[in-house]
């Protein structure tokens, strides 16, 4: 199934992807909405929330091979720690299920995001609200002025009618170099 709708400046391509409907805005948006646009594929950085126990690669593109391998940060959202939004899909069932718990996290807990490169910055959101909206609620990947992080996953567990959504604020950033 193909389908597309202007979205923010750009192409809406509707895409049928294994057992879940993707969205990902137009290669022009992508590159207008990130400082540096990563290669699909590419590890951006690691996600840890204790509360559920996760510690996992995010890495660049929401494609099924990519999600596979951890985290995907949506192309044409903000890089994490960078002003806008940063949206992550994750799955529950499937690939390791890095995000079978995100229905446990509550208002207040934490999700750290360690950027690497010359100097190692970690990252420390909180989260601020938790939502259950329909697959095609878009509105979720909106740009914020500030940083900010949205992370989604299909729910409940072995469906994909909704999709279960948390929403984090960056409240601080800790930086180390490099030996």
């Amino acid at each position: 199934m193909h389908a597309a709708r202007r979205f923010f400046g750009g192409t809406l391509a509707v895409v049928l992807v294994t057992s879940a409907i993707t969205f990902a805005p137009s290669a022009a948006s992508a590159e207008r909405a990130t400082d540096t646009k990563p290669r699909v594929g590419r590890t951006v950085a690691t996600v840890s929330i204790p509360a559920i126990d996760v510690d996992v690669q995010l890495l660049y593109g929401i494609r099924d091979d990519v999600l596979a391998r951890g985290l995907g940060l949506w192309p044409g959202t903000a890089l994490p720690g960078k002003p806008g939004n940063a949206v992550v899909a994750g799955h529950r069932t499937s690939h390791g299920a890095p995000m079978r718990d995100i229905d446990k996290l509550q208002v207040g807990d934490r999700v750290y995001v360690t950027i690497g490169g010359k100097r190692q910055s970690t990252l420390e959101y909180r989260i601020t609200k938790r939502q259950i909206v329909r697959p095609d609620a878009m509105w979720i990947t909106r740009p914020t002025k500030a940083a900010t992080l949205t992370i989604f996953a299909c729910h409940p567990p072995h469906s994909i009618a909704y999709r279960y959504v948390i929403f984090a604020k960056l409240v601080g950033r800790s930086s180390a170099g490099t030996t």
